[in-house]
C-alpha cells in the first residue's frame, strides 16, 4: 500500500494520470482534462476544489513570512526595505505558481484512488 502512495505521489509530480502513470491530467495551467488521454480515466469523479491552494499558500507563507521579515529588518535604509519586501513577496508568489499543479494532481490521484467525495451527514 506504501510503494501504491509513493506511485500517485510521483505521478502527481509529474502531472500524470495516477490510473496509468502516462496521461496527462492538465489541458490548460490548472484544469483537468475530463477523462485521462492516455487510459480513458474519468477525471471528473474527484474534486480538489481549495485543497491544492490552501496547502501551498499555508506551506509557503509559513516558510517565507520569515524569510520576509529577516530580510526586511536587516536593511537600514527605506527603499531597501519596501525592494526587499517586494522582492521576497514575488519570490513567494513564484514558489507558489510553481507548486499548485504538481500539488493538486497528487490530491486528485489520492481522491480517485480511495474513492473519497464530498462528505454528508448521512449515515
Amino acid at each position: 500500500m506504501e510503494d501504491e502512495v509513493v506511485a500517485l505521489i510521483k505521478s502527481g509530480m509529474k502531472l500524470k494520470c495516477g490510473h496509468c502513470g502516462q496521461g496527462k491530467l492538465f489541458r490548460s495551467y490548472l484544469k483537468f482534462h475530463d477523462n485521462c488521454p492516455h487510459c480513458r480515466q474519468d477525471l471528473t469523479v474527484a474534486d480538489t476544489a481549495d485543497g491544492p491552494a490552501f496547502f501551498v499558500g499555508f506551506f509557503t507563507m509559513i516558510v517565507f513570512a520569515p524569510i520576509i521579515l529577516v530580510l526586511v529588518q536587516s536593511v537600514e535604509t527605506v527603499f531597501a526595505k519596501i525592494t526587499a519586501f517586494i522582492v521576497g513577496i514575488l519570490v513567494c508568489a513564484v514558489v507558489c505558481l510553481v507548486l499548485l499543479p504538481p500539488v493538486k494532481a497528487i490530491l486528485l490521484n489520492l481522491q480517485i484512488n480511495y474513492d473519497s467525495g464530498e462528505g454528508t451527514t448521512e449515515k
